[in-house]
């Protein structure tokens, strides 16, 4: 070979290699190609298309080239006549060529060879750029992994905190939103957008395709939109959507059905967080395989997250009361029974029972709905006239209690005692209207006894209370089970 294409083959080794893309690789080679040989035409041919070509104008149909195969000497293509031509293969194990074609001679043996020469080290780069494609691939997918599964942990570690649902549940969109940074990630239940995240999108358009997954059982698609079911305690409640927004000419990208499946969640792979000053992983390289794998781990967290707030909200039902949202009577003796198992010393703590006075007439003469919202304010004043340690509860119809714990001596107990009768017989504005009641309370000291049984002493001295004089408190003493009391 001549020192003239050795220099040839060395410059164009030397721009190929700093192509960074087989597109513009396969651009460059064309063009040299076509230079070196005075040729009009020359394309580059690969098993998925022809990514580069010149001289059939900027979209020529790729069937022009990809039927030519070497030892064909001369071809005609649409507007040009015959044309010698000279087939060259970049890589025998995957077919690829570089077609070269003129209409004035046929290629010289010295052309070929260097055209030969030029397809080898072409077939070397594309081989070099697909490698390094695969490894850049390789190296984003793990980055997503990992910032995937720090997303996740990060979430489960919120619900397992208490962190409000809300949170929680924005906390699950906006991660998968943040991972797949061209879509819309949005939480659907019981026809109501609970959480939404990502550029704006039509709200019909994302029930209507969360009510498709919820139809299917599993995984649903059409057109740009993509659900999976989100369960409580294994009950389909809604589902989470991702969709991305409308771009004119490309194509909807979840537009392939999905076979439905039973909406259960694989184990999630180890997902690599991005790097400290590396540049965020692009959404470009995701396919959708990878997006539904993403969308299904964050639907499990969006279950776990409601199924662990409805198994909150169930709890807390059976241990407080409807009306006033106070601790019912079950709880807070279990609460009192820690008290006095952790600290048996007598007067360690003390129990109030608080009796309203005049709640009857309030419900006979002006109706339950108002004694409700008495019974409703008359605990909002209880609450705010105990300390923080404290444990208001409602024991049923007018009778309420609190847990005083720890207390240093018993002035402290008598002294949020009448506290909480002034504040309580303070007038009350409800429906239009100005209502008066009273509390009579008993006081009961911790000591060697049940909890039932400081109850039902606190209750007998409430009972003196209200018997004696109302609206006052008395304390328990022993002498009270027998003797009866003198109104005041």
């Amino acid at each position: 070979m001549s020192g003239w294409s050795s220099l040839q083959l060395a410059e164009f080794f030397s721009a190929i290699t700093l192509a960074g893309t087989i597109g513009s690789a396969a651009r460059i080679a064309v063009q040299r190609a076509a230079e070196s040989t005075d040729a009009e035409v020359a394309a580059v041919v690969c098993d998925d298309g022809v990514p580069a070509s010149i001289g059939l104008g900027r979209t020529p149909d790729p069937s022009l080239f990809t039927a030519l195969r070497p030892g064909t000497g001369e071809v005609s293509f649409p507007g040009t006549g015959p044309m010698h031509l000279t087939v060259q293969v970049l890589d025998r194990d995957t077919g690829e060529r570089l077609i070269v074609a003129r209409t004035d001679e046929p290629f010289a043996a010295e052309e070929r060879q260097m055209l030969q020469g030029m397809s080898r080290v072409l077939g070397l780069a594309l081989r070099s750029l697909r490698t390094l494609a695969a490894e850049r691939r390789l190296r984003q997918d793990l980055q997503r992994r990992e910032r995937l599964l720090e997303t996740l942990l990060h979430v489960q570690r919120s619900a397992n905190q208490r962190v409000p649902l809300d949170d929680v549940l924005h906390m699950i969109t906006s991660g998968a939103a943040a991972l797949l940074e061209d879509a819309t990630v949005a939480l659907v239940l019981r026809d109501a957008i609970a959480s939404v995240s990502g550029a704006p999108v039509d709200g019909a358009v994302l029930t209507e395709a969360a009510h498709h997954a919820i139809s299917r059982g599993g995984p649903a698609s059409s057109g740009r939109s993509l659900a999976t079911p989100v369960l409580i305690d294994g009950t389909i409640a809604g589902a989470l959507v991702i969709t991305t927004p409308a771009t004119p000419g490309v194509p909807a990208v979840f537009a392939a059905p999905v076979v439905p499946v039973v909406p259960a969640v694989p184990a999630v792979p180890a997902l690599p967080a991005t790097p400290a000053g590396a540049a965020p992983v692009g959404v470009a390289s995701i396919g959708s395989a990878e997006r539904r794998d993403v969308l299904i781990a964050f639907a499990e967290q969006a279950s776990l997250a409601l199924t662990g707030a409805h198994t909150l909200a169930a709890v807390h039902e059976a241990h407080h009361d409807p009306l006033t949202r106070l601790p019912n009577r079950g709880l807070f003796l279990q609460r009192v029974e820690e008290a006095l198992a952790a600290d048996p010393t007598p007067a360690a703590s003390a129990l109030l029972y608080l009796d309203l006075d005049l709640f009857k007439q309030v419900n006979d003469t002006l109706g339950h709905t108002v004694g409700d919202e008495l019974l409703r304010a008359v605990a909002g004043r209880l609450r705010a006239a105990v300390r923080d340690t404290d444990m208001a509860a409602r024991l049923g119809g007018d009778e309420f209690a609190v847990l005083l714990d720890p207390i240093s001596h018993e002035n402290q107990a008598r002294d949020i005692a009448q506290r909480v009768i002034d504040s309580i017989g303070l007038p009350y504005d409800i429906a239009g209207r100005t209502i008066v009641t009273r509390a009579s309370v008993g006081i009961a000291y911790s000591g060697d006894r049940s909890a039932e049984r400081l109850l039902e002493e606190a209750d007998l001295a409430m009972y003196r209370a209200k018997k004696s004089c109302k609206g006052t408190f008395q304390e328990f003493e022993p002498s009270m089970l027998t003797s009866l009391p003198r109104a005041c």
